[in-house]
C-alpha cells in the first residue's frame, strides 16, 4: 500500500519510578480454543472503535498477524489494529507520614509488607499483584495495555486505591501515600492547552495548563495548599498561580500553571515536577509528574483527491494516534535512529480516494495519477512502504483497502547520537 511517517503520545500522567518485589499475575490459564497472543485492546482502523478481545468477544476474527485481524461482516472487510502492548514497565513508589523523610535518605523504612494489586478493568486474568516491603518502591513487569484500579493495603489497614492508564512502554505512578480508612489522599495529573497535536517542544514556547490535584480518598482534604518544584535544567521558567481550599472526596482542584523548556541537548527528555501538599493541620503529601517534552518538531503533509483519508500513526510502543483529514498538515516530533508506521484503512466504497503524503515535504499533485495499485502490497507493518525524511509519495486507498507505511529516521546522520535542533524552528 503506501508510506507515511507518525508518531504517537498522549499527553499523560508520568510519576516517579522506583523498583520493587517481582510481580505475579493472579490470571488463570485459558479456554483451550482462545489464542492468547490476541488478548488486549484494539481499534477498527476505519471509525476509531475501541474492543477489547478475550475469551468472550463474539466476532469471528481473521488473523493476519498479532499485531492486525479483520472482521467480514455483510461482505465488507474491517480492519483491527492492537492498541499498547502487553510488557509495560510500571513504577512507582509507596509511603507513610513517618518513613517518607527516611526512605529518601535511604535509611530503613518501617513500611512493612504491602501488598499492592493492578486489577484491570475488565479481566482479571490481566491483574498483576506482589508484596513489597522496606522502601515501599515497586516495579510490575509485562502488564497489559488498559485501565486499572491500583490498590494496596498494609496490616495495620492503612491503604490507598487509585484509577491508572497503562499505555507505552514505562510508566511511572508517583508516590501514594498509605492512609487510614477514613483519611484523604491525592494524586496530580497536568493538562497543557496550547500542546503542538498534543505534543510539547524545547524551542523556547511557553505552554500553559493546569494542574490537577485530585482528592482519591474517602475524606475531604481541608485548607490545602501546593509547591511546585523542579530542578530540571530543561526548565527555562515555571510559574503557579496560589490556589487554597478545601476538595471534597473524588473532586478536583485546578491549579493554574506555565512552564517554558529550554533547547534540549536530546532528542527527548522526561521532566519531573514535584508536587508537595498541605492541609490546615500540616498533615503533609507528595507527588511527582514527568512531563514529556521532544527536540524538534516535524511534519507530515496529508492531501486528497476525494474523500478523507482515516487511521493511526503507530509508535513504537504500539500507542496510537488517530487521523481523519482530506487535508492537513500534522506535528510529530523527531526522534533519531527510530521509526514509526502509518496505517489507513477503508471499508466502504464511498471512501475511495487518491491520496498523498509528505514528510517534511509538500504532497504531490494528483493531475496525471492513475496507478491505483501504486506500491501495492502493503497491507500489514511487515509490508510497509518506507517514507523517508523529505520524501513524498501518491497512493490510493479503494474499498476493502488498508495501507501502511513505516516513517523511517533510521538513516538520520544523527542517529544515536546527539542531534543539533534545527533553528529556526519550523
Amino acid at each position: 500500500m503506501k508510506k507515511l511517517i507518525l508518531t504517537c503520545l498522549t499527553i499523560t500522567l508520568i510519576l516517579f519510578a522506583g523498583c520493587g518485589g517481582e510481580d505475579k499475575s493472579t490470571s488463570s490459564s485459558s479456554t483451550n480454543s482462545f489464542d492468547e497472543t490476541l488478548r488486549g485492546e484494539w481499534i477498527y482502523v476505519h471509525n476509531g472503535e475501541k474492543v477489547y478481545i478475550d475469551e468472550n468477544f463474539e466476532e469471528k476474527i481473521s488473523k493476519v498477524d498479532d499485531k492486525l485481524l479483520t472482521i467480514n461482516k455483510d461482505d465488507i472487510t474491517y480492519h483491527l489494529i492492537r492498541y499498547g502492548n502487553n510488557n509495560t514497565i510500571v513504577n512507582g513508589n509507596l509511603y507513610k507520614e513517618s518513613s517518607l523523610l527516611k526512605a529518601v535518605k535511604k535509611a530503613p523504612s518501617t513500611i512493612g509488607n504491602v501488598n499492592i494489586i493492578l486489577k484491570h478493568y475488565v479481566d482479571q486474568k490481566s491483574n498483576k499483584e506482589q508484596t513489597i516491603s522496606n522502601t515501599g518502591a515497586f516495579t510490575f513487569t509485562n502488564v497489559q495495555t488498559g485501565s486499572y484500579t491500583f490498590e494496596a493495603q498494609t496490616d495495620d489497614n492503612s491503604k490507598v486505591t487509585a484509577d491508572v492508564d497503562v499505555y507505552g512502554e514505562e510508566l511511572s505512578l508517583g508516590s501514594f501515600k498509605l492512609v487510614s480508612n477514613d483519611g484523604y489522599n491525592f494524586k496530580t495529573e497536568y493538562i497543557i492547552n496550547n500542546s503542538k497535536n498534543g505534543y510539547l517542544f524545547g524551542d523556547q514556547t511557553t505552554y500553559d495548563g493546569k494542574l490537577l490535584i485530585k482528592n482519591i480518598g474517602s475524606k475531604k482534604g481541608t485548607g490545602l495548599n501546593y509547591t511546585f518544584t523542579s530542578d530540571s535544567p530543561y526548565i527555562s521558567q515555571m510559574s503557579t498561580e496560589i490556589v487554597l481550599g478545601t476538595v471534597d472526596v473524588n473532586k478536583s482542584i485546578e491549579v493554574p500553571f506555565s512552564i517554558t523548556f529550554n533547547i534540549l541537548d536530546k532528542t527527548t527528555v522526561s521532566i519531573p515536577i514535584n508536587v508537595t501538599i498541605k492541609d490546615a493541620n500540616n498533615n503533609e503529601w507528595t507527588d511527582t509528574v514527568f512531563i514529556h517534552v521532544y527536540q524538534t518538531p516535524m511534519y507530515l503533509n496529508v492531501a486528497t483527491a476525494k474523500a478523507h483519508i482515516k487511521g493511526y500513526i503507530i509508535d513504537e510502543a504500539h500507542q496510537l494516534k488517530q487521523i481523519d483529514t482530506g487535508n492537513a498538515t500534522i506535528v510529530l516530533p523527531y526522534k533519531a535512529g527510530e521509526s514509526y508506521f502509518l496505517v489507513l484503512s477503508n471499508p466502504n466504497l464511498n471512501n475511495e480516494t487518491s491520496y498523498s503524503i509528505g514528510l517534511d515535504a509538500e504532497p504531490l499533485d494528483f493531475e496525471n495519477f492513475k496507478e491505483t495499485s501504486a506500491y501495492e502490497p502493503n497491507n500489514q507493518e511487515s509490508e510497509a512502504t518506507t517514507l523517508n525524511m523529505k520524501e513524498s509519495i501518491i497512493s490510493y486507498l479503494h474499498e476493502g483497502d488498508i495501507d501502511y507505511y513505516k516513517l523511517d529516521m533510521s538513516g538520520s546522520d544523527d542517529a544515536g547520537i546527539f542531534s543539533p535542533p534545527q533553528m529556526p524552528f519550523r
